[in-house]
């Protein structure tokens, strides 16, 4: 699709401008009436003119316009199903989800650690002086 330029609409809006000026100028207006009628429809004339271009010549291009020519659609394929594909004599195979052992390695409780003995901690405790 194609969009009218702004610069084509400024340049066309003094022609609208003169067009309505014309047309009102030889009514019994007052002049200040006139130029105020001329700036305000000019802008008018000018959308509704360049609406009626557009929808002349999206009809004109949709009557003119040759149709395209429709491939040759081949007959449809259809999928072959799975029963058709699989041997009668040998039934799908299953599938299963495969277990995780569970760990069964030594496992060290709190009580056996040489930190949580009441004698390790106290000899970890010592002071510096005594030992000198």
């Amino acid at each position: 699709m194609y969009y009218v330029p702004l610069w084509m609409l400024a340049a066309c809006l003094p022609v609208s401008a003169l067009a309505i000026y014309l047309g009102l100028r030889d009514t019994e207006i007052s002049r200040p009436l006139l130029y105020v009628l001329t700036v305000v429809l000019s802008p008018v004339l000018l959308l509704g003119t360049a609406f009626a271009a557009v929808v002349a010549s999206t009809a004109l291009s949709a009557a003119f316009e040759e149709p395209a020519a429709a491939p040759e659609d081949p007959a449809p394929r259809q999928e072959p199903s799975r029963e058709q594909n699989a041997p009668p004599d040998r039934p799908e195979p299953t599938v299963t989800e495969p277990t995780v052992p569970e760990p069964t390695g030594p496992t060290a409780s709190p009580e056996a650690s040489p930190s949580a003995s009441p004698s390790a901690s106290a000899s970890a405790s010592a002071s510096p002086s005594a030992d000198q």
